[in-house]
């Protein structure tokens, strides 16, 4: 099967084509006739298209178990092949990279991950198609077999030039990462901000699946905030959209000196991310009035929860700080955006079902607006996403507005 054919038929065949093979995915095994009926094309156009289908490995052929009503033979029924093609989905993080290979449902074949500082100290981008080529093997796999590579990184992003514009987690400043990743592999790479590509990820297979109208915040280090209207993301006039973690949520602290967790990093970032929880936590078990004992060498965001959830007044007093601060952002985005949904993102989220009554509370309070406000429940979000952003940028007979 030559997975770089580049062939160009005539525009009408082409459309044909997109729409036999999207009837196909979306309705497994039907007849050609059915399509025929289906799509109101001719039977001859059909037989003819789905034949090129079957030799491009797009679609498979199979008999009935049932026979024709008429008694004769057992008519043949198709399936779209949803390992015909093969993505790899790249998520880069300030810690760790991960990595899987997808089939074109969405299907993680393989995955791995590994640490980041010390990959960006020994070239990351090769340690990167080492691992894309260590996968492949695994399944018996080549890199003939992969469509497209997603890269889903920390920082803002122009998709255009795939230029990471800024990753202080990565020390990149116009890092030109789509380049880096095509000669290190030879395949189309298409590159997006890390929260851009999760919420994709949650349009496609999450509890969003095909919502037109989308928000992910993403909880972490900092605040990050993927945003889809109209079916498509919404990135801004410089690629900077959703970049909440400069929101203020309150105009009083913020006239004051407050402290920045990291620099660059702005006011949302700096009261909610997992660092400032810590280091607001040690603030006030630094107070002179305060004789508790605490192991405040190893708190965590994560233990911080914890010991709110088990009543201790100290984390409590931060928790709600932190969740209130959410709250108030989201009471800010919602009322600009108007979304279906809004899913919460990220290590903090994990803690979400434990916090998130107090977020609904102060959205209904202050917005008249129904919105659902849910914690993400999928797995491997952002490498998913960076699947499903090869799915809607790369120029395959699957690049369609809804096609996930």
């Amino acid at each position: 099967m030559n997975l770089k054919k580049t062939s160009t038929p005539n525009y009408l065949k082409y459309l044909n084509k997109k729409k036999i093979l999207r009837y196909v995915r979306e309705n497994d095994e039907r007849s050609r006739a059915d399509i025929a009926l289906a799509l109101s094309i001719s039977k001859p156009t059909v037989s003819s298209i789905v034949d090129e289908l079957i030799e491009d490995g797009w679609i498979e052929e199979k008999d009935s178990l049932v026979a024709s009503s008429s008694g004769g033979r057992k008519p043949v029924h198709l399936s779209f092949s949803p390992d015909s093609r093969l993505i790899a989905g790249v998520d880069i993080g300030g810690t760790y990279v991960e990595i899987g290979i997808l089939n074109l449902n969405g299907t993680i074949l393989a995955k791995d991950r590994f640490e980041t500082q010390p990959a960006l100290k020994n070239n990351i981008i090769r340690k990167v198609g080492d691992c894309i080529l260590k996968l492949l093997g695994e399944i018996n796999r080549t890199p003939e077999h992969v469509m497209a590579v997603g890269v889903g990184a920390p920082g803002i992003t122009d998709t255009d030039k795939g230029t990471v514009l800024e990753a202080p987690s990565l020390g990149w400043i116009d890092y030109p990462l789509k380049e880096a990743v095509e000669n290190e592999l030879g395949l189309p790479v298409y590159i997006d901000n890390d929260v851009n590509v999760g919420v994709l990820g949650e349009q496609w297979k999450g509890k969003a699946k095909n919502a037109d109208h989308l928000i992910l915040i993403t909880l972490g280090t900092g605040v990050g905030c993927g945003i889809i209207v109209n079916g498509s993301l919404y990135r801004g006039s410089s690629f900077a959209a959703g970049e909440i973690g400069y929101m203020v949520t309150d105009k009083n602290e913020a006239n004051e000196e407050y402290d920045e967790i990291f620099e660059g990093y702005g006011f949302l970032d700096s009261h909610v991310g997992g660092p400032s929880i810590v280091k607001r936590m040690k603030k006030k078990l630094e107070e002179p009035d305060y004789h508790g004992t605490y192991d405040s060498e190893n708190l965590s965001a994560k233990t911080i929860f914890q010991l709110a959830k088990d009543e201790d007044p100290i984390a409590t007093e931060v928790i709600k700080e932190t969740v209130d601060h959410i709250a108030y952002a989201l009471v800010n985005v919602v009322c600009i955006f108007n979304p279906q949904c809004v899913i919460l993102g990220g290590g903090i989220s994990k803690s979400g079902g434990w916090f998130l009554p107090r977020v609904k509370e102060v959205l209904s309070r202050h917005l008249p607006l129904q919105t659902e406000i849910s914690v993400t429940e999928l797995e491997n979000v952002s490498v998913i996403g960076a699947g499903a952003l090869c799915l809607k940028e790369h120029e395959s007979l699957l690049k369609s507005e809804g096609v996930m």
